[in-house]
């Protein structure tokens, strides 16, 4: 018998690997199969992605005089719609669960201490036990951090009303997809930052991401020393100065949920520790996703899913997080992946017109490219781009990259046309630039040969 806490993408992915091998399986899950993807974070953010962008292209329509009018947010409307999409997304996922032959118990609180796992108060006996219990937002030490009016995403869902101002604390990916949204449907909207905003993203995608961002107001290197009201949040106070809001969302971050797991080593921020099979420091227990640390992304949730069942099966298995991608959704898909080497020529080129981006061509939006390999043998090292279909030339490019593809090869490609892709232009001109550097080197190397023979 292999128990699991948690119903999220590692969790779940754990449960459906475990049960295909012929393991007994029982998930333990508090809410509804899909965590905090499904429920608080990705699908969230694409469904309010997808009105904003919708509303955003109306505006643009409008305003090139093809149009006429700009559509209204019925934001309770939107939520009712929102939450029984999700839903129906939640039913499907127990149903693929439960026909892979796990068993779930909705509604139980799991916890383990010393060693032992109880399922709502009572012990429950199991061989091998894996954690994945996810995260939670982190609520900054502020005064006044608990007045109604202040939300993060977890709690969005109570929002009445669209406010006329909000204020969102945080400043990295998820501060900007609510930042875009709430921009779009016409709030007010301020960020409040402690460093400098999307400092983690590259600097190219960066500039990008603030043409999406113009109507939002940031706040870089604010140091916050409370929330302001007495029935309600009224406004923040940071460096010395007031700014009055009607609501507040805090996106500052998540902090793994482990409080209810006892007797396994924890790291400083209360991430369970594992080694390189996802084993905790007792034998026997396994801890996988946002549990145990950064990085807090669905598709290492779910390799590490994988990686722990594979371990408790007794396996031979890791979850390789060598060019792992990264997103943000705003006007444009926004995707990157970091390289492990310095040295590298980097190429970066404008988007092209193209489905998505034909009418913003006038304004110069048609978003970017990125592309740096090494100089020598053309092997992909990082890219980034900002277009409609970033995100999955990202998933493509970083596979390839970890199997050391060259630009020379993929410049044999035939394109895709019309899109508004960009990659396969800036792959194509690197591919070039390498070989004219190339024959410039052998006719070199040819004319020092003859001059030798002399």
């Amino acid at each position: 018998m292999i128990l699991i806490l948690g119903g999220g993408p590692a969790g779940r992915m754990a449960a459906i690997r475990a049960a295909g091998a012929g393991e007994e399986v029982t998930l333990v899950e508090k809410r509804l199969l899909g965590g905090q993807c499904l429920h608080d974070g990705c699908m969230q953010v694409c469904g309010l992605n997808d009105c904003a962008r919708l509303i955003r292209s109306a505006r643009l329509a409008a305003r090139s005089g093809i149009t006429r009018g700009v559509p209204e947010v019925d934001f309770p409307e939107l939520l009712a719609q929102l939450t029984g999409i999700q839903m129906t997304i939640g039913d499907i996922l127990d149903h693929e669960t439960r026909s892979a032959g796990v068993e779930i118990i909705y509604g139980a609180e799991g916890r383990l201490e010393e060693g032992k796992a109880y399922v709502n108060g009572k012990i429950f006996d199991a061989e091998k036990i894996i954690i994945a219990t996810g995260s939670r937002p982190v609520l900054p030490d502020i005064s006044g951090i608990n007045l109604p009016g202040i939300f993060t995403p977890h709690t969005l869902k109570q929002m009445k009303r669209l406010p006329d101002r909000i204020g969102i604390i945080g400043g990295g990916v998820m501060a900007a997809e609510f930042a875009y949204i709430f921009s779009s449907f016409g709030v007010k909207t301020h960020i409040i930052c402690r460093s400098e905003f999307l400092h983690q993203i590259p600097l190219r995608l960066r500039k990008e991401a603030l043409k999406d961002l113009d109507t939002v107001i940031i706040h870089e290197n604010a140091d916050i020393s409370d929330c302001i009201g007495d029935d309600t949040v009224t406004g923040l106070r940071f460096n010395g100065t007031v700014l009055n809001l009607d609501s507040v969302l805090i996106t500052a971050g998540l902090k793994p949920n482990s409080d209810m797991i006892r007797g396994v080593d924890k790291g400083k921020n209360g991430e369970i520790l594992v080694n390189s099979m996802m084993e905790t420091s007792v034998p026997g227990i396994f801890a996988c996703g946002d549990v145990i640390g950064e990085p807090c992304l669905t598709p290492v949730a779910r390799l590490q899913g994988f990686a722990a069942a594979d371990a408790a099966l007794g396996r031979d298995s890791s979850a390789d997080l060598s060019y792992i991608p990264q997103s943000m959704s705003l006007g444009y898909e926004y995707t990157w992946c970091e390289s492990r080497e310095d040295e590298g020529v980097t190429i970066s080129l404008p988007g092209p017109a193209g489905p998505g981006t034909f009418w913003s061509v006038p304004e110069r939006r048609t978003g970017i490219s990125c592309l740096k390999v090494n100089p020598d043998d053309g092997r992909i090292l990082s890219f980034s781009e900002a277009s409609p279909a970033a995100g999955v030339m990202g998933m493509y490019l970083a596979y390839m990259a970890k199997k050391g593809v060259k630009v020379q090869d993929l410049a044999k490609l035939h394109e895709v046309h019309p899109t508004s892709d960009g990659m396969y232009a800036t792959i194509r001109y690197i591919a070039g630039h390498l070989k004219k550097k190339t024959e410039i080197s052998e006719t070199i190397g040819l004319y020092l040969l003859r001059k030798d023979k002399r």
